[in-house]
């Protein structure tokens, strides 16, 4: 885990520094963007005073503006006609990276201005001040160019000045507009005059949507790792789940991503322990079997010999003989259900689904088993309509071991009970015998295991048929859960799927 964790670390500093970067220029961007709007704004605050200034007759000549003007005329014109001239002015931008301004029409122009674009220092004051302190415009007269002029803001203000025109910076809570007041002699109400900012995005904005849009980068990135991390988990548990359900091969581990992790190491150990594993149950079932199919022989030899020996031997004998075959009966048993377990946990089996009655099924079973269950009252709570789909013969083998493990420790009554939904089936066995201790609980499915309390071994068996049970649950998609009876016994429930019968189980 720790080379996904470097990697992530090491992907996360390579991300930042990339996007501390790209974000450090696009602020450079911006910023540059932003001081060429500026001047921009202040050549037009320059051409529209100039021209007032020009048009007017108030100057023949300006030595303070930024512009080479041209005056086609020397007639001095109203301000009723400079106010639509600045409004409607006309701007060109050169080939030679330059900017030429047009007042009145392209073909006959009253004036005309050019400036070159680059980095100049401004004298916006000085011009201002000759518009607004000429006595040859009247205050009216200014006020009405003023306001036709795109890119000067004009304010009236409630404020007390004495000085005709001061360059002020007026504050607006944490932003700042610098510009001038102006107080007319014949008037008593004070201007402030500033150049008009183009209502474009802030740097501020600007700025919140860089950092904005590096934090997101950062997230996605981190997001990446994270889904990668997760898809391999994913991958290895489901590798470790089929560990777990017995399969096992150099194959599983290759499929974990990142070949130099750790998880693959760790799949590799956990597939090598199962190989092992399964080679150790492989030959311990195959001895199993070796060994129950050799007794069969012996076994066979025991029950002819003794069928002989009851015609060779007196009476006194014959109680020997049939307690003698009755042993050699029950190492029979034994046998088939070694051989059963057997063949259940291989996995070899297949099974065969089909529609059966449950209801029958079990009548079928208290029927052929009657003399074991005459000493005790069964109660059937299964409806007659009530149809499943199952392997006919390991179901009926499970719900047998399951009744008549019931009826070896039930005092007087069995209760077989049946349920379903949508997605399982449920048949539960009760008794009212002394039930099993929670911590036990778990025991009575290990092949040969006998509890220590009144479900021992003088309550007969071998220890193998709730462990079949088990199986056979597992082939059906289920499983057999142990729990507390209503009436003090233990009841088994029996559990399998509606959508196992579509796998493959072979």
């Amino acid at each position: 885990m720790r080379v996904e964790i470097l990697r992530l670390y090491r992907h996360l500093i390579i991300g930042g520094v990339i996007i501390v970067a790209c974000c450090y220029a696009i602020m450079e961007i911006a910023q540059i963007k932003f001081s060429a709007s500026h001047a921009e704004q202040l050549l037009c605050a320059d051409a529209e005073i100039s021209s007032a200034l020009l048009l007017s007759g108030v100057n023949q000549e300006l030595s303070g503006s930024e512009f080479d003007w041209t005056l086609h005329s020397k007639k001095s014109l109203p301000a009723s006609l400079i106010s639509p001239l600045i409004a409607q002015k006309s701007w060109f931008e050169l080939p030679s990276h330059s900017y030429r301004l047009v007042f009145g029409s392209s073909d006959k122009p009253l004036l005309t201005g050019v400036v070159d674009r680059q980095d100049r220092l401004f004298q916006f004051g000085p011009l201002l001040e000759r518009l607004l302190l000429t006595d040859k415009i009247t205050y009216q007269d200014k006020l009405s160019l003023l306001e036709n002029m795109s890119c000067i803001s004009i304010e009236f203000l409630s404020f007390k000045e004495s000085q005709p025109l001061t360059d002020v910076g007026l504050v607006y809570s944490a932003y700042g507009q610098y510009g001038f007041l102006w107080k007319d002699e014949s008037h008593d109400d004070v201007i402030h005059l500033s150049v008009v900012q183009k209502n474009g995005i802030s740097l501020s904005v600007v700025v919140a949507l860089i950092v904005s849009f590096g934090i997101i980068v950062m997230l996605l990135l981190i997001w990446r790792e994270l889904i990668s991390l997760d898809f391999k988990r994913q991958t290895f548990e489901s590798i470790m789940r089929q560990i777990a359900q017995g399969r096992s091969g150099s194959g599983l581990s290759e499929n974990i991503p990142d070949s130099s992790g750790t998880l693959k190491e760790l799949a590799y150990s956990f597939d090598s322990m199962s190989s092992h594993i399964e080679r150790l149950l492989k030959v311990q079932r195959e001895m199993t079997n070796a060994i129950s199919h050799e007794l069969r022989t012996p076994i066979a030899r025991l029950r002819f010999g003794l069928e002989v020996m009851k015609d060779e031997v007196d009476d006194s004998v014959g109680p020997t003989i049939e307690a003698l075959e009755g042993d050699v009966e029950e190492l029979n048993t034994l046998v088939d259900e070694v051989l059963t377990y057997g063949k259940l946990e291989s996995g070899s089996m297949e099974l065969n689904f089909s529609k059966l009655s449950i209801y029958e099924l079990v009548n079928s079973i208290l029927e052929n088993n009657h003399l074991l269950l005459q000493h005790l009252t069964v109660d059937v709570n299964i409806s007659e309509t009530s149809i499943v789909l199952a392997d006919e013969h390991h179901l009926i083998r499970a719900l047998q071991n399951l009744i008549l493990n019931a009826s070896k420790y039930a005092t007087s009554n069995i209760t077989i009970s049946f349920y379903d939904n949508s997605n399982r089936w449920q048949l539960d066995v009760e008794d009212d015998g002394p039930g099993i201790a929670f911590e036990d609980r778990d025991k009575v499915f290990v092949p040969f295991q006998r509890l220590d309390n009144s479900r021992a071994r003088a309550s007969g068996g071998y220890g193998l048929g709730l462990a079949i049970v088990q199986r056979i649950a597992f082939w059906h998609g289920g499983a057999v859960l142990i729990d507390s009876s209503e009436s003090g016994g233990a009841k088994f429930s029996l559990i399998w799927s509606r959508d196992q019968h579509q796998k493959t189980l072979s």
